[in-house]
């Protein structure tokens, strides 16, 4: 009998949610056999694939996440802006911070605050818009990107070095492809979600 897909954990997902297992029982998403019984118009390769690329990346920020608010006392979204800032060489507006970290106005404000009253950036006017300001890395925000950033790529490598040099560019390789595709249909007009379903028969 099919069921929704199996969490990493095995058992299956949470309709609304996601389960949470415990660090280090996160796996690949498995279907039951008769998945495409149930769901016609599915392929199983194909849910098995994108479920587990979300456990992938749930996991990864796991990794990520934790470790930054324990270095900076900062979430997660605050250290990518500071790397960004620090990766630009060059004091950049708001919005191309915004643009590059995919957050909102409102969210990019409230985070430039946060970056402001550690002491990690500043606000400077813009020579080219009066409307706007520029983003500034400070002295302090160069230190703190300092000292992370350095342990969070030996964090990758720690993981990706599982795989050798040629397994590293062919998944990016397929990463890539998936990415495109995925941009493709975000581009499309949003439809609701629709299809067929053959509930099964529970006996008893």
């Amino acid at each position: 009998m099919a069921r929704v897909p199996a969490s990493s954990s095995g058992s299956p997902l949470k309709r609304g949610g996601r389960n949470h297992p415990a660090p280090g029982q996160r796996n690949v998403v498995r279907v039951d056999k008769d998945f495409v019984d149930e769901y016609p118009e599915a392929d199983a390769s194909c849910t098995e694939l994108f479920a587990s690329l979300l456990v992938v990346g749930d996991v990864l920020m796991g990794l990520h996440e934790p470790r930054i608010e324990a270095t900076l006392g900062a979430s997660q979204t605050a250290a990518q802006a500071l790397a960004v800032l620090d990766g630009a060489g060059e004091p950049l507006t708001p919005s191309q911070i915004g643009e590059r970290l995919l957050v909102s106005s409102a969210t990019m404000t409230s985070l430039l605050d946060t970056l402001e009253q550690r002491g990690w950036v500043r606000r400077t006017p813009n020579p080219d818009d009066r409307r706007s300001l520029l983003i500034e890395i400070t002295d302090a925000g160069r230190l703190t990107a300092d000292t992370f950033l350095p342990g969070l790529h030996k964090l990758e490598r720690r993981v990706m070095s599982e795989l050798d040099g040629g397994e590293r560019r062919q998944l990016l390789g397929l990463l890539e492809r998936v990415l495109a595709r995925a941009n493709e249909v975000m581009a499309e007009p949003l439809e609701p979600l629709s299809g067929i379903r053959h509930r099964p028969t529970r006996l008893g």
